[in-house]
């Protein structure tokens, strides 16, 4: 007999052992550590424990990323909510630059509108025309922007707080009309941690929060 067909046998009869359980204590394979010779049953206890700890792990770190989606749901509906309650760009501005700051713990923040016409507000206002040749690059793709802005984008965004800012989220705030995207403005947050905002680590929540605050401005524009 050879080995392919015990193999075979044992895949064929996975009751083989239950009808012979001596054999577990009999059989012996090397350690994986040591290399010692150990019991098929120690083997598999070892396995067992392995694969425990394994999922212990895995499903500590799935409570922890629910705790922390949480975390932000909440804090996203108080965002919701104190925005709501405010009637003029300006409250906005307020409340979205108080939140960041209080409940995300954002280090530098920065509020631009594009608009040809003057607004009510004391938000920063610059016109589209003299805007996209500086950010065009980062509202090119898809979604929110994470990671070092250039020297000029830097400056153009948070001004004379560019140098201490070292790695941002740009948060395009939109409309979409005829099938067309409309640009309204950008939400850019700033850390003073080179890789607080990271592409690798995704831009789901910046995402959801840009499409949040993208549809709570537009109640307010003119």
């Amino acid at each position: 007999m050879s080995e392919e067909d015990v193999v075979k046998y044992l895949q064929d009869t996975p009751d083989f052992f239950e009808r012979n359980p001596e054999l577990l204590e009999e059989l012996t394979i090397p350690h994986p550590v040591h290399g010692g010779a150990i019991s098929l049953l120690e083997r598999q206890v070892s396995l067992l424990r392995k694969s425990t700890a394994e999922y212990r792990g895995e499903f500590e770190r799935l409570v922890s990323i629910a705790r922390e989606n949480e975390a932000i749901m909440k804090k996203s509906r108080r965002l919701i909510l104190k925005c709501l309650s405010g009637d003029s760009l300006d409250d906005f501005a307020e409340v979205v630059e108080e939140v960041m700051r209080e409940d995300f713990a954002v280090n530098y923040m920065s509020m631009v509108l594009f608009t040809e016409q003057p607004l009510d507000t004391s938000v920063r206002t610059a016109s589209w025309e003299s805007a996209e040749p500086i950010i065009k690059e980062m509202l090119a793709q898809s979604g929110c922007y994470c990671g070092v802005l250039s020297v000029v984008e830097s400056e153009f965004l948070f001004q004379s707080q560019s140098d201490s800012v070292m790695s941002s989220a740009i948060m395009p705030l939109v409309s979409f009309e005829g099938g067309q995207v409309v640009y309204h403005g950008v939400l850019a947050l700033g850390s003073n941690r080179l890789n607080h905002f990271d592409k690798e680590k995704g831009s789901l929540f910046l995402d959801y929060l840009s499409d949040l605050l993208s549809a709570l401005l537009l109640r307010l524009l003119p």
